[in-house]
Protein backbone atom coordinates (compact mmCIF):
# COMPACT_ATOMS: atom_id res chain seq x y z
CA UNK A 1 0.00 0.00 0.00
CA UNK A 2 1.63 3.15 -1.20
CA UNK A 3 1.76 6.76 1.45
CA UNK A 4 -0.24 8.03 -0.91
CA UNK A 5 -3.38 5.84 -0.12
CA UNK A 6 -2.69 5.52 3.13
CA UNK A 7 -0.89 9.09 4.30
CA UNK A 8 -0.51 8.26 7.85
CA UNK A 9 0.29 4.45 7.94
CA UNK A 10 -2.80 3.79 9.94
CA UNK A 11 -3.41 0.58 8.06
CA UNK A 12 -0.06 -0.69 8.05
CA UNK A 13 0.29 -0.01 11.94
CA UNK A 14 -3.34 -2.27 12.16
CA UNK A 15 -1.72 -4.83 9.61
CA UNK A 16 -5.42 -4.95 7.59
CA UNK A 17 -6.29 -4.34 4.17
CA UNK A 18 -7.65 -0.81 2.89
CA UNK A 19 -10.99 -2.23 2.25
CA UNK A 20 -11.64 -4.23 5.59
CA UNK A 21 -14.68 -4.09 7.45
CA UNK A 22 -14.78 -2.84 10.76
CA UNK A 23 -14.45 -6.46 12.47
CA UNK A 24 -11.10 -7.16 10.83
CA UNK A 25 -10.39 -3.58 12.30
CA UNK A 26 -11.28 -4.76 15.99
CA UNK A 27 -10.00 -7.85 15.68
CA UNK A 28 -6.17 -6.38 14.67
CA UNK A 29 -5.96 -3.80 17.27
CA UNK A 30 -6.95 -6.62 20.26
CA UNK A 31 -4.59 -8.79 18.79
CA UNK A 32 -1.75 -6.40 18.14
CA UNK A 33 -2.69 -4.52 21.66
CA UNK A 34 -1.82 -7.61 23.53
CA UNK A 35 1.80 -7.49 22.08
CA UNK A 36 2.29 -3.30 22.20
CA UNK A 37 0.98 -2.89 25.62
CA UNK A 38 3.52 -1.39 28.15
CA UNK A 39 2.46 -4.23 30.78
CA UNK A 40 3.33 -6.68 28.45
CA UNK A 41 5.69 -5.40 26.13
CA UNK A 42 9.23 -4.59 27.34
CA UNK A 43 10.77 -1.94 24.92
CA UNK A 44 11.30 1.18 25.67
CA UNK A 45 9.02 2.40 22.75
CA UNK A 46 6.16 0.27 23.74
CA UNK A 47 4.18 3.66 24.97
CA UNK A 48 4.52 5.24 21.45
CA UNK A 49 3.68 2.32 19.75
CA UNK A 50 0.70 1.70 21.77
CA UNK A 51 -0.07 5.34 21.33
CA UNK A 52 0.01 5.08 17.58
CA UNK A 53 -2.27 1.85 17.43
CA UNK A 54 -4.63 3.35 19.79
CA UNK A 55 -4.75 6.28 17.07
CA UNK A 56 -5.30 4.01 14.22
CA UNK A 57 -7.88 1.90 15.70
CA UNK A 58 -9.70 5.24 17.02
CA UNK A 59 -9.56 6.59 13.62
CA UNK A 60 -10.14 3.51 11.09
CA UNK A 61 -13.16 2.13 13.90
CA UNK A 62 -15.26 5.46 13.22
CA UNK A 63 -16.64 5.34 10.03
CA UNK A 64 -16.92 9.52 9.91
CA UNK A 65 -13.17 9.54 10.35
CA UNK A 66 -11.86 6.53 8.19
CA UNK A 67 -14.11 8.18 5.35
CA UNK A 68 -12.38 11.85 5.91
CA UNK A 69 -9.27 9.65 5.68
CA UNK A 70 -10.19 7.71 2.81
CA UNK A 71 -11.34 10.73 0.94
CA UNK A 72 -7.97 12.08 -1.03
CA UNK A 73 -7.20 8.73 -2.49
CA UNK A 74 -10.92 7.22 -2.41
CA UNK A 75 -12.22 9.95 -4.63
CA UNK A 76 -13.57 8.34 -8.24
CA UNK A 77 -12.86 11.43 -10.17
CA UNK A 78 -9.97 11.63 -12.41
CA UNK A 79 -7.13 13.86 -11.51
CA UNK A 80 -7.18 16.71 -14.31
CA UNK A 81 -4.61 17.34 -16.18
CA UNK A 82 -2.69 20.47 -15.83
CA UNK A 83 -4.24 23.41 -17.72
CA UNK A 84 -7.01 21.64 -18.39
CA UNK A 85 -10.54 23.84 -17.41
CA UNK A 86 -10.96 21.11 -14.82
CA UNK A 87 -8.49 22.45 -12.67
CA UNK A 88 -9.54 25.84 -12.41
CA UNK A 89 -12.37 24.44 -10.19
CA UNK A 90 -10.36 21.69 -8.65
CA UNK A 91 -10.46 24.01 -5.00
CA UNK A 92 -12.09 22.21 -1.77
CA UNK A 93 -15.68 22.85 -1.05
CA UNK A 94 -15.68 25.45 1.91
CA UNK A 95 -18.91 23.24 3.42
CA UNK A 96 -16.47 19.99 3.42
CA UNK A 97 -13.60 21.58 4.95
CA UNK A 98 -14.99 21.80 8.80
CA UNK A 99 -15.78 18.42 8.47
CA UNK A 100 -12.35 17.74 8.29
CA UNK A 101 -11.07 19.62 10.88
CA UNK A 102 -13.78 18.08 13.10
CA UNK A 103 -12.36 14.67 12.49
CA UNK A 104 -8.93 15.76 12.83
CA UNK A 105 -9.50 17.25 16.07
CA UNK A 106 -11.25 14.52 16.93
CA UNK A 107 -8.24 12.31 16.09
CA UNK A 108 -5.94 14.41 18.27
CA UNK A 109 -7.96 13.97 21.28
CA UNK A 110 -8.04 10.05 21.02
CA UNK A 111 -4.85 9.78 20.12
CA UNK A 112 -3.80 11.02 23.62
CA UNK A 113 -5.54 8.01 25.13
CA UNK A 114 -2.74 5.64 25.93
CA UNK A 115 -2.40 3.27 28.81
CA UNK A 116 0.28 3.46 31.56
CA UNK A 117 2.41 0.31 32.69
CA UNK A 118 0.01 0.54 36.18
CA UNK A 119 -3.02 0.12 34.03
CA UNK A 120 -4.69 3.39 33.68
CA UNK A 121 -4.99 5.94 30.82
CA UNK A 122 -2.44 8.50 30.91
CA UNK A 123 -4.23 11.34 28.75
CA UNK A 124 -6.51 13.59 30.85
CA UNK A 125 -9.23 13.75 27.90
CA UNK A 126 -11.41 11.13 26.81
CA UNK A 127 -11.71 9.78 23.44
CA UNK A 128 -14.43 11.86 21.79
CA UNK A 129 -17.37 9.63 20.10
CA UNK A 130 -18.36 9.76 16.53
CA UNK A 131 -22.13 11.47 16.05
CA UNK A 132 -22.89 7.78 14.63
CA UNK A 133 -21.69 6.20 17.55
CA UNK A 134 -22.81 6.48 20.99
CA UNK A 135 -19.92 5.13 23.30
CA UNK A 136 -19.87 5.29 27.22
CA UNK A 137 -16.70 7.45 28.30
CA UNK A 138 -14.72 6.53 31.16
CA UNK A 139 -15.08 8.00 34.34
CA UNK A 140 -11.81 10.36 35.58
CA UNK A 141 -9.84 10.48 38.69
CA UNK A 142 -9.76 13.56 40.59
CA UNK A 143 -5.62 13.37 39.11
CA UNK A 144 -7.36 13.74 35.12
CA UNK A 145 -6.38 9.96 34.59
CA UNK A 146 -8.67 7.21 33.84
CA UNK A 147 -7.71 4.11 36.29
CA UNK A 148 -8.55 0.50 35.87
CA UNK A 149 -9.45 0.36 39.82
CA UNK A 150 -11.35 3.59 40.34
CA UNK A 151 -13.29 4.42 43.87
CA UNK A 152 -15.73 6.86 44.82
CA UNK A 153 -14.45 7.34 48.66
CA UNK A 154 -15.82 9.97 51.10
CA UNK A 155 -13.22 11.65 53.26
CA UNK A 156 -14.15 14.17 56.24
CA UNK A 157 -12.60 17.70 57.23
CA UNK A 158 -13.28 19.16 60.48
CA UNK A 159 -12.93 22.74 61.83
CA UNK A 160 -13.71 24.15 64.79
CA UNK A 161 -14.20 28.01 65.34
CA UNK A 162 -15.58 28.67 69.15
CA UNK A 163 -19.34 27.18 69.15
CA UNK A 164 -19.30 26.34 65.70
CA UNK A 165 -17.95 23.33 63.33
CA UNK A 166 -17.37 23.49 59.90
CA UNK A 167 -17.69 20.04 58.28
CA UNK A 168 -16.12 19.22 55.08
CA UNK A 169 -16.92 16.11 52.60
CA UNK A 170 -14.24 15.70 49.98
CA UNK A 171 -15.50 12.90 47.66
CA UNK A 172 -14.96 12.20 44.49
CA UNK A 173 -13.47 9.27 42.46
CA UNK A 174 -10.00 8.50 43.15
CA UNK A 175 -7.37 6.17 42.24
CA UNK A 176 -5.09 5.27 45.54
CA UNK A 177 -2.89 7.74 44.97
CA UNK A 178 -5.38 10.49 45.03
CA UNK A 179 -7.12 9.00 47.76
CA UNK A 180 -4.14 8.65 50.06
CA UNK A 181 -3.11 12.20 49.17
CA UNK A 182 -6.22 13.49 49.98
CA UNK A 183 -6.90 11.65 53.01
CA UNK A 184 -3.42 12.84 54.67
CA UNK A 185 -4.04 16.21 53.66
CA UNK A 186 -8.31 16.20 54.87
CA UNK A 187 -6.79 14.64 58.39
CA UNK A 188 -3.99 17.32 58.77
CA UNK A 189 -6.49 19.75 58.68
CA UNK A 190 -8.33 18.35 60.87
CA UNK A 191 -5.81 17.68 63.47
CA UNK A 192 -4.81 21.45 63.65
CA UNK A 193 -8.24 22.94 63.25
CA UNK A 194 -10.87 20.80 63.92
CA UNK A 195 -10.42 20.49 68.31
CA UNK A 196 -10.92 24.75 68.87
CA UNK A 197 -15.00 24.02 69.16
CA UNK A 198 -17.02 23.74 72.30
CA UNK A 199 -18.47 20.88 72.82
CA UNK A 200 -18.54 19.34 69.41
CA UNK A 201 -14.91 20.29 67.80
CA UNK A 202 -13.07 17.10 70.25
CA UNK A 203 -16.16 14.65 68.97
CA UNK A 204 -16.13 15.28 65.42
CA UNK A 205 -12.79 15.40 64.86
CA UNK A 206 -12.30 11.99 66.29
CA UNK A 207 -14.97 10.92 64.48
CA UNK A 208 -13.67 12.41 61.46
CA UNK A 209 -10.23 11.38 61.76
CA UNK A 210 -11.00 7.84 62.31
CA UNK A 211 -13.22 7.69 59.09
CA UNK A 212 -10.08 9.02 57.10
CA UNK A 213 -7.57 6.42 58.78
CA UNK A 214 -9.40 3.53 57.94
CA UNK A 215 -9.52 4.64 54.31
CA UNK A 216 -12.75 7.02 53.98
CA UNK A 217 -16.56 5.58 53.31
CA UNK A 218 -17.08 4.20 49.89
CA UNK A 219 -20.47 4.05 49.33
CA UNK A 220 -21.16 0.44 47.76
CA UNK A 221 -23.92 1.45 44.96
CA UNK A 222 -22.10 4.15 43.71
CA UNK A 223 -18.72 2.25 43.29
CA UNK A 224 -21.05 -0.72 41.80
CA UNK A 225 -22.44 2.30 39.00
CA UNK A 226 -18.83 3.45 38.78
CA UNK A 227 -17.28 0.40 37.99
CA UNK A 228 -20.07 -0.79 35.96
CA UNK A 229 -19.78 2.06 33.85
CA UNK A 230 -15.79 1.85 33.83
CA UNK A 231 -16.49 -1.44 32.66
CA UNK A 232 -18.67 -1.19 29.73
CA UNK A 233 -16.13 2.03 28.60
CA UNK A 234 -13.54 -0.39 28.31
CA UNK A 235 -15.64 -2.50 26.42
CA UNK A 236 -16.57 -0.04 24.26
CA UNK A 237 -12.84 0.71 23.91
CA UNK A 238 -11.99 -2.86 22.59
CA UNK A 239 -10.18 -4.03 26.02
CA UNK A 240 -11.83 -6.60 26.88
CA UNK A 241 -9.96 -8.05 29.84
CA UNK A 242 -9.64 -4.85 31.33
CA UNK A 243 -13.95 -4.40 30.99
CA UNK A 244 -14.09 -8.10 32.91
CA UNK A 245 -11.76 -6.82 35.58
CA UNK A 246 -14.18 -4.19 36.20
CA UNK A 247 -17.03 -5.86 36.23
CA UNK A 248 -15.92 -8.05 38.74
CA UNK A 249 -14.75 -5.30 41.04
CA UNK A 250 -18.38 -3.99 41.10
CA UNK A 251 -19.64 -7.62 41.83
CA UNK A 252 -17.77 -7.07 45.60
CA UNK A 253 -19.56 -4.25 45.89
CA UNK A 254 -23.38 -5.39 44.22
CA UNK A 255 -25.11 -5.46 47.98
CA UNK A 256 -28.92 -5.80 46.52
CA UNK A 257 -30.16 -7.93 44.15
CA UNK A 258 -30.71 -5.39 41.72
CA UNK A 259 -26.94 -4.53 41.27
CA UNK A 260 -26.01 -7.83 41.46
CA UNK A 261 -28.18 -9.08 38.64
CA UNK A 262 -27.10 -6.13 36.33
CA UNK A 263 -23.48 -7.24 37.06
CA UNK A 264 -24.23 -10.47 36.33
CA UNK A 265 -25.95 -9.60 33.08
CA UNK A 266 -22.39 -7.72 32.28
CA UNK A 267 -20.36 -10.60 33.21
CA UNK A 268 -22.06 -12.99 30.77
CA UNK A 269 -21.68 -10.19 27.73
CA UNK A 270 -17.76 -10.48 29.12
CA UNK A 271 -18.07 -14.33 29.79
CA UNK A 272 -15.79 -14.88 26.39
CA UNK A 273 -12.94 -12.93 27.45
CA UNK A 274 -10.88 -13.46 30.50
CA UNK A 275 -10.02 -11.09 33.13
CA UNK A 276 -6.72 -9.24 33.66
CA UNK A 277 -5.01 -10.26 36.53
CA UNK A 278 -4.05 -6.71 38.15
CA UNK A 279 -2.67 -5.93 41.69
CA UNK A 280 -5.03 -4.64 43.73
CA UNK A 281 -4.15 -1.62 45.00
CA UNK A 282 -7.45 -1.11 47.86
CA UNK A 283 -5.84 -4.44 49.37
CA UNK A 284 -3.19 -2.80 51.79
CA UNK A 285 -3.60 -0.19 54.19
CA UNK A 286 -0.81 1.41 52.28
CA UNK A 287 1.49 4.41 53.82
CA UNK A 288 -1.19 6.87 54.61
CA UNK A 289 -2.48 5.71 58.08
CA UNK A 290 0.61 5.82 59.55
CA UNK A 291 1.37 9.37 58.63
CA UNK A 292 -2.47 10.48 59.81
CA UNK A 293 -1.58 8.31 63.32
CA UNK A 294 2.09 10.73 63.24
CA UNK A 295 0.30 13.65 65.29
CA UNK A 296 -0.78 11.25 67.79
CA UNK A 297 2.19 9.35 68.40
CA UNK A 298 4.34 12.59 68.90
CA UNK A 299 1.70 14.15 71.14
CA UNK A 300 2.29 10.60 73.16
CA UNK A 301 6.17 10.44 72.82
CA UNK A 302 6.52 14.40 74.36
CA UNK A 303 4.09 13.70 77.15
CA UNK A 304 6.07 10.19 78.03
CA UNK A 305 9.42 11.95 77.68
CA UNK A 306 7.91 15.19 79.73
CA UNK A 307 7.46 12.42 82.55
CA UNK A 308 10.98 10.75 82.37
CA UNK A 309 12.58 14.17 82.79
CA UNK A 310 10.88 15.27 85.63
CA UNK A 311 9.90 12.08 87.25
CA UNK A 312 11.84 11.61 90.61
CA UNK A 313 12.40 7.91 89.46
CA UNK A 314 13.30 6.63 86.28
CA UNK A 315 9.93 4.81 84.29
CA UNK A 316 11.49 1.63 84.28
CA UNK A 317 12.57 1.51 88.17
CA UNK A 318 8.52 2.28 88.90
CA UNK A 319 7.53 -0.58 86.26
CA UNK A 320 9.57 -3.01 87.26
CA UNK A 321 8.01 -2.31 90.99
CA UNK A 322 4.66 -2.92 89.93
CA UNK A 323 5.85 -5.65 88.70
CA UNK A 324 7.16 -6.98 91.79
CA UNK A 325 4.19 -5.98 93.91
CA UNK A 326 1.76 -7.10 91.77
CA UNK A 327 3.90 -10.64 92.08
CA UNK A 328 4.17 -10.30 95.44
CA UNK A 329 0.12 -9.47 95.81
CA UNK A 330 -0.20 -12.70 93.90
CA UNK A 331 1.93 -15.14 96.36
CA UNK A 332 0.64 -13.58 99.32
CA UNK A 333 3.99 -12.18 100.98
CA UNK A 334 2.73 -8.33 101.01
CA UNK A 335 1.06 -6.60 102.85
CA UNK A 336 -0.70 -3.20 102.11
CA UNK A 337 2.24 -1.09 102.86
CA UNK A 338 5.75 -1.81 100.67
CA UNK A 339 7.87 -1.50 104.52
CA UNK A 340 6.99 -2.47 107.46
CA UNK A 341 5.44 -0.28 109.98
CA UNK A 342 8.06 1.75 112.03
CA UNK A 343 9.63 -0.66 114.90
CA UNK A 344 7.77 -3.87 113.85
CA UNK A 345 9.65 -6.39 111.63
CA UNK A 346 7.35 -8.96 110.14
CA UNK A 347 10.05 -10.40 107.80
CA UNK A 348 12.56 -11.31 110.87
CA UNK A 349 14.83 -8.55 110.41
CA UNK A 350 15.60 -6.50 113.25
CA UNK A 351 14.23 -3.13 113.39
CA UNK A 352 15.63 -0.38 115.88
CA UNK A 353 19.70 -1.62 115.93
CA UNK A 354 22.44 0.00 114.17
CA UNK A 355 24.63 -1.28 111.26
CA UNK A 356 28.02 -0.66 110.34
CA UNK A 357 28.78 -0.79 106.24
CA UNK A 358 30.52 -3.31 105.53
CA UNK A 359 30.60 -2.21 101.63
CA UNK A 360 33.53 0.38 100.03
CA UNK A 361 30.64 2.53 99.69
CA UNK A 362 26.96 2.13 100.51
CA UNK A 363 24.32 4.09 98.32
CA UNK A 364 21.58 5.57 100.31
CA UNK A 365 18.72 5.99 97.41
CA UNK A 366 15.11 7.49 98.26
CA UNK A 367 13.20 4.10 98.06
CA UNK A 368 13.36 0.22 98.32
CA UNK A 369 15.69 -0.61 94.94
CA UNK A 370 18.55 0.57 92.92
CA UNK A 371 15.96 2.42 90.04
CA UNK A 372 15.40 4.81 92.80
CA UNK A 373 17.47 8.13 93.09
CA UNK A 374 20.89 8.56 94.97
CA UNK A 375 20.68 10.24 98.21
CA UNK A 376 24.06 9.80 99.70
CA UNK A 377 27.33 7.52 100.01
CA UNK A 378 28.00 6.39 103.45
CA UNK A 379 31.78 4.72 103.31
CA UNK A 380 32.58 1.78 105.00
CA UNK A 381 32.70 1.96 108.89
CA UNK A 382 29.69 3.90 108.62
CA UNK A 383 26.93 3.72 111.07
CA UNK A 384 23.38 3.73 110.33
CA UNK A 385 20.02 2.93 112.50
CA UNK A 386 17.88 0.77 110.85
CA UNK A 387 14.12 2.40 110.87
CA UNK A 388 12.02 -0.46 108.86
CA UNK A 389 13.13 -3.33 106.21
CA UNK A 390 11.25 -4.22 102.93
CA UNK A 391 9.25 -7.53 102.84
CA UNK A 392 11.68 -8.74 101.19
CA UNK A 393 14.41 -8.13 103.98
CA UNK A 394 17.11 -6.84 100.39
CA UNK A 395 16.41 -3.13 101.41
CA UNK A 396 16.37 -1.25 105.09
CA UNK A 397 15.42 2.02 105.85
CA UNK A 398 18.06 3.20 107.82
CA UNK A 399 18.79 7.23 109.46
CA UNK A 400 22.54 8.40 109.34
CA UNK A 401 24.61 10.06 112.08
CA UNK A 402 23.22 13.25 110.64
CA UNK A 403 19.98 12.84 110.00
CA UNK A 404 19.85 12.04 106.39
CA UNK A 405 17.16 9.28 105.77
CA UNK A 406 16.87 6.48 103.20
CA UNK A 407 17.11 3.03 101.70
CA UNK A 408 19.87 1.39 101.94
CA UNK A 409 21.01 -2.63 100.59
CA UNK A 410 21.22 -5.18 103.36
CA UNK A 411 23.97 -6.88 101.81
CA UNK A 412 26.02 -3.64 102.20
CA UNK A 413 26.08 -3.71 105.66
CA UNK A 414 26.17 -5.87 108.56
CA UNK A 415 25.13 -5.85 112.68
CA UNK A 416 28.40 -6.29 113.85
CA UNK A 417 29.73 -2.36 114.84
CA UNK A 418 33.18 -1.88 115.83
CA UNK A 419 33.94 -1.15 120.08
CA UNK A 420 35.48 2.56 118.96
CA UNK A 421 32.47 3.33 117.32
CA UNK A 422 30.19 2.61 119.58
CA UNK A 423 30.92 6.38 120.96
CA UNK A 424 28.86 7.62 117.97
CA UNK A 425 25.32 5.86 119.32
CA UNK A 426 24.15 8.77 120.70
CA UNK A 427 24.20 10.99 117.27
CA UNK A 428 21.37 9.22 116.53
CA UNK A 429 18.59 10.79 118.89
CA UNK A 430 19.01 8.67 121.59
CA UNK A 431 19.07 10.07 125.29
CA UNK A 432 22.65 10.60 126.42
CA UNK A 433 23.89 7.23 128.08
CA UNK A 434 21.30 5.65 126.83
CA UNK A 435 21.97 2.82 123.52
CA UNK A 436 19.79 0.43 121.25
CA UNK A 437 19.83 -2.87 121.67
Amino acid sequence: MSGMRDPKGYYVALGVDENADAEAIKAAYRAKAKRVHPDFNPSPIATKQFHRLHEAYETLSDPDAREIYDRPWRNDAPKAAPGSKWSAKAKPEPEKEKPKAQAETRQQSTASGAYSSSGAYSSTASSSTSSSTSVEQPTLCQCGKVTAQPRYVVFDQVMGRLDKVTHRRLAGVYCRGCADRTAVRASLITWLAGWWAWRDGPRETIRALVSNIRGGRRPAERNARLLMNQSRAFRARGEMELARSAAEQALSFATTQTLRREVDQLLVSLSSHSARVLKDRWANPGWAPAVQILPLALIVGAISMAATLYAPRSLSATVNEWVASAKQLIEGKMTASPVAKHGKDKNGGVVGRVYSVTADTASLRTGPGPGYQLVALVTQGGLLLVVESDPTGQWLRVTTADGTQGFVSANQVSPDVRMDALKEVDGFGNAPGKRPD
